[in-house]
């Protein structure tokens, strides 16, 4: 017998000794096919039902169900429950107790999950606000969230923690953004009160060839800054493809910084001092 989702025992037509020989234990009751391949969302579902009753899938584990395809802490799986509810760890699941009002909570896949604006208000709230920003740049990609009703929900919840935080950064939301680094790198330079950057700008030669996309850009002064994160721009042949890329960007005119993850965090002040420097290098290009 193949069940392609996991399952509580308890719920189980099999008996305990056929479950025990033919299944793969996953927590404590839970149970799926040896042969199955566990996907993330499987894995929600698994924490979900170990769990119990009255648990909520929220926070990164929620976004994760709306398709966010960039996220911190991959492993981690993370259920809400009400202030009064079991609030301890189990497996790796992080269990949060807070309010949630039915009307927070939406059915998907057959669990309850937190909708996407009160996903976005809980994951807006946490530190640091690089990774918040991430998230919310994510679901507002994955989910079309109505950001004016995210900010009618947030005036409405003004004594959470974080809230300052969010109020923030919703101004400085941008679907567009294709990771973490990205979010962290618009984050400083808002920050620093420096001009909202263009994203994905897609640069074309004279012939109207494409030849460049970047992270982020200021067209008129010809300033380009790019996310390099480690796990794709740092093999040989994804280094010489950029070097390249860069050496015919410069031919049109651009400048490109580049910066990862140890950089950015080693220095984020040299960055924006950086970029504010080649703004005032080429401000001739702004009249």
């Amino acid at each position: 017998m193949t069940i392609d989702k996991p399952f509580l025992i308890t719920s189980s037509d099999l008996s305990p000794t056929v479950v025990a020989r033919d299944f793969q234990r996953i927590h404590r009751g839970v149970y799926t096919d040896p042969g199955a391949d566990l996907a993330p969302i499987d894995a929600i579902r698994a924490a979900w039902l170990r769990a119990g009753p009255g648990a909520v899938v929220g926070g990164v584990s929620a976004a994760r169900m709306y398709g966010v395809s960039f996220y911190r802490d991959a492993n981690r799986l993370e259920l809400l429950r009400c202030p009064t509810g079991q609030g301890r760890e189990l497996d790796n699941i992080r269990v949060v107790r807070t309010d949630l009002d039915p009307c927070d909570v939406l059915t998907l896949d057959g669990m309850p999950v937190t909708s996407p604006i009160r996903t976005a208000y809980d994951l807006g709230r946490r530190t640091p606000a690089w990774s918040a920003l991430g998230y919310l740049d994510a679901l507002t990609h994955a989910t079309d969230i109505d950001l004016g009703r995210l900010w009618r929900f947030i005036v409405d919840h003004p004594r959470t923690r974080g809230i300052r935080q969010i109020r923030g950064l919703v101004p400085w939301i941008d679907p567009k953004a294709e990771s973490f680094g990205e979010s962290w790198m618009r984050l400083l330079v808002l920050a620093a009160d420096l001009p909202r950057p263009e994203t994905q700008v897609v640069i074309r030669d004279a012939s109207g060839r494409k030849i460049a996309r970047f992270d982020h850009a200021y067209r008129a002064e010809k300033i380009a800054f790019e996310f390099d994160g480690f796990d794709y721009h740092y093999s040989d042949e994804q280094r010489e493809s950029d070097a390249a890329r860069d050496r015919a960007t410069a031919d049109l005119g651009w400048h490109t910084e580049r910066r990862n993850s140890v950089q950015l965090g080693d220095d984020p002040i040299g960055f924006v001092t950086r970029i504010e420097r080649l703004r005032d290098e080429r401000a001739p290009r702004r009249r």
